[in-house]
């Protein structure tokens, strides 16, 4: 009977070891689960883009007509969604909704949303151009230079980067933004209340200054040739860069690429895409003939942010005076 016990006492102590190890291994088996899983948790399951109607944008409408973004995302099994936006201001509505991951905009509206407390990050430039953007008159204007603006009306997108322009334009003839009447006015509304003289004249960008030139027979007052750049940045949610740099990564190289072939191939691009845009091909190799494509973010690009940014804090359209250098990302890491 003792030999039985001592035996007993053997096997238990086995099966109580074997037990624990078996446990031990459940445990760690499972904390690799919960660890691959907190890893997956940070890559993205989305990928949502925000873009506009605008000629310097088409590389976007590349990658998502020819499902070129697709293509080279495949192995990260990402669910990519476009949205059309008119304007910055609608876009940067649906970025704090935390709806978008990146999106193309105009400077103004890229920097308000910062300054507005978006935890959001320049990641590149999607277009710039002195002539993409300009301050125009009707055909029967009795105004011929910028002078003749003070105490006018000029219809524009109140916080976008025609206010910037305008701004810049005023400034280098003596005025200020003070000595006109602005009239909020959506791209859509421009041409009415341009025909009607509702206002004097409209600030805009590509392709409206064309569709306003043949819908109304507009006259361009003044671009933005030594006053103004034009800077229409790649923006994105910091959290989304921080979490999926190879994402971004990606999305550049491709938006690179596309922006390539569209400096490469105007005609053939026009070709495809004028539709798209409400224009005939040969305005919209128009548009495109005087718009760059940089893509990657450069110092002098910074410096004529940081302008914006000082313009946006004297004339009080920001409250918050930024450092845009903590906002800028030159190469995602």
């Amino acid at each position: 009977m003792g030999k039985w016990r001592l035996y007993r006492k053997k096997i238990m102590t086995i099966v109580g070891t074997l037990a624990a190890v078996g446990v031990l291994t459940v445990g760690v088996t499972g904390y690799g689960t919960q660890a691959q899983a907190a890893k997956e948790e940070t890559q993205a399951k989305h990928l949502n883009i925000a873009l506009q109607p605008v000629p310097g944008y088409v590389p976007l409408y590349l990658l998502k007509e020819e499902g070129r973004l697709t293509e080279a995302l495949k192995e990260y099994n990402v669910n990519i969604k476009f949205t059309e936006f008119e304007s910055g201001p609608p876009e940067n509505e649906s970025f704090a909704a935390k709806q978008q991951d990146i999106g193309v905009m105009g400077n103004v509206p890229a920097i308000l949303g910062i300054a507005n407390g978006q935890n959001r990050v320049f990641i590149g430039i999607a277009y710039n151009g002195e002539k993409t953007e300009a301050t125009l008159v009707g055909k029967d204007s009795n105004i011929t230079k910028l002078q003749d603006l003070k105490g006018k009306k000029v219809g524009l997108v109140v916080g976008s980067i025609a206010q910037n322009l305008l701004d810049a334009q005023l400034k280098s003839v003596g005025l200020q933004l003070s000595d006109v009447e602005l009239v909020n006015l959506s791209p859509g509304e421009q041409s009415v209340a341009l025909e009607t003289h509702q206002v004097d004249a409209v600030s805009t960008w590509q392709p409206n200054i064309v569709k306003l030139q043949k819908a109304t027979g507009a006259k361009i007052l003044a671009d933005g040739t030594g006053v103004f750049l034009g800077e229409n940045p790649i923006v994105a949610d910091a959290d989304y860069v921080k979490n999926n740099p190879d994402i971004v990564k990606i999305f550049l190289e491709e938006y690179e690429k596309a922006a390539k072939e569209v400096q490469a191939n105007p005609t053939e691009i026009a070709n495809k895409y004028a539709n798209t845009f409400g224009l005939s091909t040969d305005d919209f190799v128009s548009a495109l003939q005087s718009t760059e494509f940089p893509v990657r973010i450069s110092q002098a690009d910074e410096n004529d942010l940081a302008q914006t940014a000082d313009f946006l804090y004297e004339n009080k359209i920001s409250t918050k005076k930024l450092d845009l250098h903590n906002h800028i990302l030159y190469e995602v890491k």
